[in-house]
């Protein structure tokens, strides 16, 4: 706690000389680098903003995953790859919500498993000759961050709207996918070798749909725990439905399938009881469905049939893949070949995409062995546990079958590893936690 008395002297500093060497700096940087100038003044805005209103940056930074900002932007900054620089001025922009809400380590059971595979990877893993410690580092601090958004104690009304901004990171995309269209900067639709249109937005397909999943499956659970909500609920659960269905994607659907069958048992079962008012929205599903199907036949058969492979589906070289990345495994099945090392495994064998083996069960049995897996997956099931027991009985069948569905899709993309998925994702799990609380928790003061 910093006192009242020591807080004054801290705002007593001569701010003036440091708005002079601010200008002086981004005075010379507009004439020598004006690239740098523009970041600065627009992190000064957001730093600006951070401290007077970090729920409002809290909102910026969140709306942020709509946009797959290394496939926008390929290079570096400040020597520094894109996407890991993007993840650090994330953490540095909720540093003032960390202060102001505080962190509550209930759901922290994530970090502590990664820290061990860490500790593993130094200590017990047999290391590929491509590894260096600098990829485990580099890799903890990737795959840690968004387990830090489980943490952030972040009042009811915020986590509330944050919610419903999730829902809305498709729509987001899409939006901002048209307006780089326009400016001729990234197309919006995706032609793939085998004649399939994807819709991607601001993204790559893959990406657009972790978004459009996650913002199918999270209204299902909201319906039932926010029935004043309706109307914004069904409407973002028929267009992430339909964006979804566009991107050509196919594990998503398959992981939303238990989840789909359930909500109709639900929503007819309803109905048979006389709430005749449940009428409209199965017959609005059931179009939307046979709607977004017709429309997508083609692609699906694309996708999927017309590419001869020994699986007799097309799983665009996935089987391959995890054949190769499990023999490579296979040297250290216990401890794994190091945290990250999956990243170096493919030696161009495998097509350059698969820089990891897109199932994560693999991906870190791959790193950390049966040990290392073992950890990390039990820390999510305390965690989906502890959010378990704080939901009101009615929303809990739904939440399982969201789990269920993250567990399924698990199997054929990289929902741990992936900005679009695995940040939204935590960051939900959160505010539905603080959201189910009977009352706000007393925030941490910092300044006082």
């Amino acid at each position: 706690m910093i006192s009242g008395h020591r807080a004054s002297k801290l705002y007593a500093l001569p701010y003036g000389m440091l708005f002079l060497l601010s200008a002086l700096f981004l005075g010379t940087t507009v004439i020598y680098m004006p690239a740098v100038a523009v970041a600065a003044v627009g992190f000064l805005l957001l730093l600006v903003v951070s401290l007077t209103r970090p729920d409002y940056i809290s909102y910026f930074v969140l709306l942020t995953t709509a946009i797959s900002i290394n496939f926008l932007y390929g290079g570096s900054l400040f020597g520094m790859e894109i996407l890991s620089l993007y993840k650090l001025a994330m953490l540095a922009l909720l540093v003032p919500c960390i202060l102001v809400n505080g962190l509550r380590f209930k759901l922290s059971y994530p970090l502590w498993a990664l820290a061990a595979m860490v500790f593993m990877t130094f200590t017990a893993s047999i290391w590929l000759p491509e590894m260096t410690s600098q990829i485990a580092v580099k890799a903890f601090i990737g795959l840690s961050l968004p387990f830090m958004f489980l943490l952030i104690n972040w009042k009811k009304e915020v986590a509330e709207r944050q919610i419903r901004l999730i829902c809305l990171l498709p729509v987001v995309s899409l939006v901002v996918g048209a307006l780089l269209q326009a400016a001729h900067l990234h197309p919006m639709l995706n032609v793939e070798f085998t004649g399939a249109v994807r819709i991607q937005g601001a993204n790559i397909p893959s990406h657009l749909a972790m978004l459009a999943f996650l913002g199918t499956v999270i209204p299902f659970i909201e319906l039932k725990r926010n029935p004043g909500h309706e109307r914004f609920f069904y409407t973002m659960l028929a267009v992430n439905f339909m964006t979804l269905i566009a991107t050509g994607t196919r594990g998503p659907l398959l992981a939303l399938i238990p989840m789909a069958l359930y909500y109709f048992f639900d929503i007819f079962r309803r109905y048979l009881k006389g709430k005749t008012r449940y009428l409209i929205p199965l017959l609005c599903s059931v179009a939307v469905i046979a709607g977004a199907v017709f429309m997508q036949w083609d692609n699906i058969k694309k996708r999927s049939f017309e590419r001869q492979t020994s699986d007799g589906i097309d799983l665009s070289g996935r089987s391959e893949a995890w054949t190769y990345f499990l023999d490579k495994a296979s040297g250290s099945p216990l401890s794994g070949r190091g945290l990250g090392a999956v990243t170096v495994a493919n030696d161009g064998t495998l097509f350059i995409g698969f820089v990891v083996p897109h199932n994560e069960y693999i991906r870190f049995y791959f790193d950390g062995g049966y040990i290392g897996s073992t950890l990390l997956w039990l820390s999510l099931m305390a965690v989906f546990l502890l959010v378990y027991r704080a939901l009101a009985p009615p929303v809990k069948m739904y939440y399982l079958l969201l789990i269920a569905a993250f567990l399924i899709y698990s199997f054929s993309d990289n929902t741990l590893s992936t900005v679009q998925f695995i940040i939204p994702f935590c960051w939900y799990l959160n505010c539905l936690y603080r959201a189910s609380q009977p009352t706000d928790s007393p925030q941490k003061e910092v300044i006082r």
